[in-house]
């Protein structure tokens, strides 16, 4: 009988070959985080990364719209707003498709106050397939600092909520 081991999103260096690489200088915010994941399944990049932003808790929802309705005064983009923007096929959730591969899916949009990736990246490791999310954030001005340094502190709760839906099988 094989068992399983607990799922443990692990911080990790930002990955070379991911394609954001060129982002990391200068950044903002430069955080990776990894986890392996629990099924052999191969499934597509925009699968996985519907599975790991695409169902969002109760309380993460909550997060966003609070966000939406603090933001929209200073002309930022809501969560919304940056949705109707895009078809569903260009989009994660609320999240544009900058980039696709096999291995690899760049989600993301640019504001006035700051622009940003998420990087979900399949790789082989010598304990099987890890996923790996590095988010690469640069701001544009004072605003988009202190936006940033807001939700600093909430960020990585979000990222590690997600990479442990990334297993789930459903």
């Amino acid at each position: 009988m094989c068992l399983e081991r607990k799922a443990r999103v692990r911080r990790t260096k930002p990955p070379r070959e991911s394609v954001v690489a060129g982002w990391y200088e200068n950044a903002s915010l430069l955080e990776s985080y990894s986890i392996d994941l629990s099924s052999s399944k191969q499934y597509s990049m925009r699968v996985l990364a519907t599975r790991t932003v695409g169902g969002s808790p109760a309380w993460l929802k909550a997060l966003n719209a609070v966000r939406d309705a603090m933001v929209t005064p200073f002309g930022v983009k809501t969560s919304g707003e940056v949705r109707a923007s895009r078809a569903d096929n260009e989009r994660v959730d609320f999240f544009p498709v900058q980039w696709e591969s096999d291995d690899e899916i760049v989600l993301g949009e640019d504001d006035r106050h700051l622009d940003f990736r998420l990087s979900l990246l399949r790789r082989n490791s010598p304990t099987g397939t890890q996923l790996v999310a590095t988010t690469v954030v640069h701001s544009h001005n004072a605003f988009g600092l202190t936006y940033l340094n807001v939700i600093r502190p909430f960020h990585h709760l979000v990222i590690r909520t997600w990479l442990l839906a990334s297993r789930s099988e459903s």
